[in-house]
């Protein structure tokens, strides 16, 4: 049988011993535990009087947090995040403002395994209503500035549902068709480049693309199967406001 580690030594004989006793030393390296407090009964495992009395003091002083934590509805949280996120804001600028870990935000959206998580500490509710517009507005934004990916994907797939493929919106853009393709997988996007499809949306939107050439027939066919299978339309993204919310 191995041996206990010096700082790991066994429990005293007497457990009701009043004071300390040579059997339940600290001979840690990096941290010094001494008798009567919460480290010495946990880490140490000893039982004297002055140890136990520590170990119980602080696990009355601490019950009382979990007792008293107030709840709120995680759907209210939800609709919150999806408010924020239709102004503009991506998921890390919301943490950021609202001092919420950006995990427990995507937790609160679609839960462990993806079941719907029914309830959250109502003080992170609070922090999420505590965002203003005045907040979202007043952000410093550069042409880098991650931005959410909602309107631009949404005027994408409309112009998908009218015709044009990827390849013909990224020749008439100059932004590349993965940035296309991963807009409409979910990801977000950059100040810059939402500006851009959104002068693009406005410029293609009504049109008809071309289809003189065999390739561009293909190109036609295969953008209309694609939003076909999706559910797009050429009116997605009409009532849409691109401005950011004031």
């Amino acid at each position: 049988m191995k041996a206990e580690s010096a700082h790991m030594a066994s429990m005293p004989s007497s457990p009701t011993a009043a004071g300390p006793t040579d059997l339940a030393e600290c001979d840690c390296p990096k941290a010094r535990h001494d008798h009567g407090t919460r480290d010495m009964y946990g880490y140490h495992k000893c039982r004297c009087t002055p140890c136990a009395a520590a170990s119980r003091d602080y696990y009355r002083s601490t019950a009382h947090l979990t007792r008293t934590k107030k709840w709120a509805s995680a759907e209210l949280a939800r609709q919150r995040i999806i408010q924020l996120r239709a102004a503009g804001l991506t998921m890390d600028a919301m943490a950021d403002l609202c001092g919420v870990r950006v995990s427990n935000l995507h937790y609160i959206l679609s839960g462990p395994g993806g079941r719907t998580v029914q309830r959250i500490l109502a003080s992170t509710l609070d922090s999420l209503n505590a965002i203003s517009y005045k907040d979202v507005a007043g952000r410093p934004i550069s042409k880098d500035t991650r931005v959410d990916g909602a309107v631009p994907r949404l005027q994408t797939m409309a112009l998908h549902a009218a015709g044009w493929c990827s390849e013909d919106l990224s020749s008439r853009s100059g932004i590349s068709v993965q940035t296309f393709n991963k807009l409409m997988r979910g990801s977000g996007t950059t100040h810059e480049m939402r500006q851009r499809i959104n002068v693009l949306y406005n410029r293609l939107h009504g049109t008809v693309p071309p289809e003189a050439e065999p390739l561009q027939r293909i190109r036609v066919r295969r953008a209309l199967r694609k939003a076909e299978a999706n559910g797009w339309t050429p009116g997605m993204a009409q009532s849409l406001d691109y401005e950011e919310a004031a």
